[in-house]
């Protein structure tokens, strides 16, 4: 990654708790985009005997374990904080994110719901993530349903569980915004409580949340 860092102006290595990156963000696009993906060959070579993976979105290279993802570190802050005050338990997530990598994300939250006991209704996962060329739109997009209140033994109050996805695309998720400049919007209108939320109905008639506003 220093070879590379000194091949590239505006490049830069990033160091994380649990993974190492080379960052080429400020660099030129084509040059960058160039150099990462010689750098991953590289990479793939060199540490081909060790247990990690290679990320390559946004204007980075990231070396991280193969296991770890967004949707484990999700799953472990939900059971650290239930654990807290006497077990108080979660009464509300939203969970929000705009990239593929943030699709696991998404179902360790309806995960972490599951797990509080059969005999409470569970908040099912919405169809998988389809993989788009870029330019096209599936036929339909699939249904994004309204999350149920969980109950639990542990709780005293229901669960309030919500997966937005940033962009309407196919997704886990169960809700969306359009853009990115409406994650703000949402957080200042959900603190002020004055979120709109947008509904649609279903062929039987039933009422479900299609996105917020």
């Amino acid at each position: 990654m220093s070879k590379f860092t000194a091949r590239s102006n505006g490049s830069f290595i990033k160091l994380a708790h649990s993974s190492i990156g080379w960052s080429y963000y400020d660099c030129d696009p084509e040059f960058g985009s160039l150099m990462a993906k010689y750098l991953v060959l590289e990479l793939e070579r060199d540490l081909a005997a060790y247990d990690v993976r290679f990320v390559n979105l946004k204007g980075i290279v990231e070396v991280i374990p193969r296991r770890l993802n967004k949707g484990i570190i999700v799953k472990k802050i939900l059971r650290d904080v239930a654990a807290r005050d006497g077990n108080a338990g979660v009464d509300f997530v939203l969970c929000m994110g705009d990239d593929v990598s943030d699709e696991k994300m998404f179902t360790s939250v309806f995960s972490f719901v599951s797990e509080m006991g059969d005999d409470y209704i569970n908040v099912n996962p919405s169809p998988h993530v389809v993989q788009l060329s870029q330019g096209t739109l599936p036929a339909s997009l699939p249904f994004l349903v309204e999350p149920r209140s969980i109950a639990s033994k542990d709780l005293n109050s229901p669960l309030h569980a919500f997966t937005v996805a940033v962009g309407k695309k196919p997704s886990h998720a169960s809700q969306y915004v359009d853009g990115a400049e409406d994650v703000a919007d949402l957080l200042v209108k959900m603190a002020t409580g004055s979120v709109d939320a947008c509904y649609r109905r279903d062929s039987e008639g039933e009422k479900h949340l299609d996105h917020f506003s």
